[in-house]
């Protein structure tokens, strides 16, 4: 959008200027196509479509939960922008996924012994209420419960009630505030960071999944047990608060208390999640032996039936390494409250604004790049990108590798927020550092000029061997009380980073299709 463009035009200048004049260098044998990363700073800069897109699929189609109808809206959107763009094979390529769920309607208010209306969201895949209920409400702490024997002394009394299942939580006072940006000291403190060759990422998952099988074996009940209990004796909803976000800010997602939710086949109970804030408040009064009534209505939806899903694919095609593939991408798909702007539209649109500057500007890759706007992340278990992996390139769990695994350069994930990109992980592979160093020097003006061996990788990728790459941006908007929150919409976006963060993917995808050579790679286990 201009009206986006000018205020960006005006911060990146000294970046542009930084370039005119150098088309083409070399070095160590690494080429960077200068002109071709002016040209996409220009079009970038004037001609943005960055904030129109993410309005529409903050504002026109909202939260965009796994399977859910406003997903699959924005599913067909992206897909058909796409096509806009000039993209070849723009299509939905299906992945398989359990049940869908999304909030039709959700009322919470205190009313005794006074009024108070309460923000508070229902956990994903929770059922609804019959109807508006009114209740007392009464604090009983599952954290205590360890036995079955710790449940008989609920038998009997929890009928018609409302439990508020966890204590009062502290909320630390904020004496400093949190960066913004980080400084260039702090960049360079991260950059000189060193790992030890790493083991494979799929071992570490078997490790971590091994060491929660454990935990389970070692609870002498779990929290599925209770859960059965308390509705079996006629509780009408459970109550968290959310302990991990403060100023009404909710994150439900994380406060279900079923693993794997959209595996599980008959309705859960209703279950909420309320502000940290006005939980506490009921808590103080339930303490001081004042009876809290609580006004209740949750109405939701399962999408069962059709077991697939859907991700967004569409490809700028190559030409004579046409057969070889580079990745950019973020998830489309979003936790059930807010507009997951942060998180993460702003990771779509700037992966659809990456390859439609590459079109835009007729530049010719040699290699094909594809863009893919993901399902099934948030509540999902990377369920859409993984599809992706192993319908492509290699299925972790069969051990089997698909035709294209050795066609594979690399993927480029966004999914941090909309600050600038200030620097990329290597994750550990020293090779990528001589090769990304020299692609990232056109960028040192926008404010991308390090390379981090530690940090994030992206799972799907990384558990198979192939190179997926994280970046590491300023964490404008990206805190305790906006991620995967209510409060993430699309008032927390900013135009002149989602722009720099298009220009940079737009830079490293092209190189990347145009390099001789395949990047390297860390090799998985053993197959």
């Amino acid at each position: 959008m201009r009206r986006c463009a000018l205020k960006a035009k005006h911060i990146f200048t000294g970046g542009l200027f930084m370039i005119l004049g150098a088309v083409f260098s070399v070095s160590a044998q690494e080429p960077v196509y200068y002109d071709v990363v002016q040209k996409i700073m220009e079009f970038e800069f004037e001609n943005s479509d960055v904030m129109e897109n993410a309005s529409w699929i903050c504002d026109v189609f909202g939260p965009r939960f796994v399977k859910t109808p406003s997903y699959r809206e924005a599913c067909g959107w992206a897909k058909e922008r796409l096509k806009e763009y000039g993209l070849a094979n723009a299509r939905l390529e299906s992945y398989e996924f359990g049940n869908g769920w999304d909030i039709d309607y959700v009322s919470v208010h205190m009313v005794a012994p006074k009024y108070m209306p309460i923000i508070g969201f229902p956990a994903p895949w929770s059922s609804g209420t019959n109807g508006k209920v009114r209740a007392p409400a009464i604090h009983i702490n599952f954290d205590e419960i360890t036995s079955e024997a710790d449940l008989e002394q609920y038998r009997g009394k929890l009928k018609g009630r409302i439990l508020l299942i966890r204590p009062i939580q502290e909320i630390s006072p904020h004496f400093e505030a949190n960066p913004l940006t980080w400084s260039e000291e702090r960049l360079d403190e991260m950059s000189k960071i060193r790992l030890e060759p790493r083991v494979s990422v799929l071992e570490l998952e078997l490790q971590r999944q091994e060491r929660r099988r454990s935990r389970s074996r070692e609870d002498r009940i779990s929290r599925q047990k209770i859960v059965d209990f308390v509705f079996g004796e006629g509780a009408i909803a459970i109550v968290h608060p959310d302990g991990q976000h403060y100023y009404g800010s909710v994150a439900p997602g994380r406060y279900n208390r079923i693993e794997r939710p959209w595996e599980y086949k008959p309705p859960q109970p209703p279950e909420l999640v309320l502000a940290v804030e006005q939980y506490n408040r009921m808590m103080r009064i339930l303490e001081k032996d004042i009876p809290v009534e609580m006004e209740i209505e949750i109405r939701t939806n399962f999408y069962r039936g059709d077991p697939h899903d859907f991700n967004v694919i569409a490809e700028i095609p190559g030409s004579d390494l046409a057969h070889e593939i580079v990745i950019v991408g973020g998830h489309l798909q979003s936790v059930p409250v807010g507009s997951g702007a942060i998180d993460n539209a702003a990771g779509a649109v700037t992966s659809m604004e990456a390859v439609r500057i590459l079109k835009a500007i007729g530049v010719k890759p040699r290699r094909t790049i594809r863009v893919g706007l993901w399902g099934g992340h948030d509540g999902g278990g990377l369920a859409g990108n993984r599809g992706h992996v192993r319908k492509h390139f290699a299925d972790p769990i069969e051990k089997e590798y698909k035709k294209d695994y050795h066609n594979f350069v690399a993927y480029f994930d966004q999914d941090i927020g909309p600050g600038r990109i200030r620097g990329v992980s290597i994750m550990g592979n020293e090779e990528i550092r001589a090769i990304f160093t020299e692609w990232i020097k056109p960028l040192h003006g926008l404010g991308m000029s390090h390379l981090f061996t530690t940090g994030m990788y992206h799972e799907a990728y990384a558990e198979v061997g192939l190179p997926g790459f994280y970046f590491y941006h300023d964490r404008q908007e990206i805190d305790d009380w906006n991620a995967h929150t209510s409060m993430d919409v699309y008032e927390r976006l900013f135009a002149d980073g989602m722009m720099q963060t298009a220009v940079v993917v737009a830079t490293l995808a092209y190189h990347a299709a145009m390099r001789d050579e395949k990047l390297p790679r860390v090799a998985p286990l053993p197959w």
